[in-house]
C-alpha cells in the first residue's frame, strides 16, 4: 500500500470468503509481493491494482490484476524462464519463484493478458469438504 500511495495508484482488494489453505506463509508472502510489485511497476500513476480471491471450478483463485499495458505475446510465453525481465533492473527471478511456490503448493498460475492490462491468477485446490473414503 506505502509504495502505492507513494506512486499515485490505487490497491483494491476484492476478497471474497475462501476455505483455509495450508500453505507456507513465507512462500505465500513471496509470490503475493512479487506479484503485486510487478503490477505496480507496470502500472501508471492514477492506475488501479486489484487483489481478488475467489472460489472457482473446485480451485481457490488469488488474482493480481493491473492496468498496464500488458504482455508482449513473445515474453508471454516465455514467463518464468530464469534471468528474463523487461526491466531495467530486474533480475528475472520474481516469477520463477512465484512458479517455484505455486508448484510447491500444487498449484498453477494462469495469465491474460493485452493492452488493457494483465491478470495473474494462482489457482490453488480447494479443500474437500469431507474426507473421501475408499472401501
Amino acid at each position: 500500500q506505502a509504495e502505492a500511495i507513494i506512486d499515485n495508484k490505487l490497491v483494491q482488494l476484492e476478497l471474497a470468503d475462501i476455505p483455509n489453505l495450508e500453505l507456507s506463509q513465507n512462500d505465500i508472502r513471496q509470490l503475493i509481493l512479487n506479484l503485486v510489485r510487478n503490477a505496480l511497476e507496470a502500472s501508471k500513476p492514477g492506475d488501479t491494482i486489484i487483489l481478488r480471491t475467489f472460489l472457482e471450478d473446485g480451485h481457490v483463485v488469488f488474482a493480481v490484476e493491473d492496468e498496464g499495458n500488458g504482455i508482449e505475446p513473445h515474453i508471454l510465453e516465455k514467463l518464468g524462464t530464469p534471468f528474463l525481465s523487461t526491466k531495467d533492473n530486474g533480475t528475472g527471478l520474481g516469477l520463477v519463484v512465484c512458479y517455484n511456490v505455486a508448484e510447491k503448493h500444487g498449484a498453477s498460475i494462469k495469465v491474460a493478458s493485452d493492452s488493457g492490462g494483465t491478470t495473474f491468477s494462482v489457482w490453488f485446490k480447494a479443500p474437500s469438504e469431507q474426507p473421501v473414503l475408499f472401501s
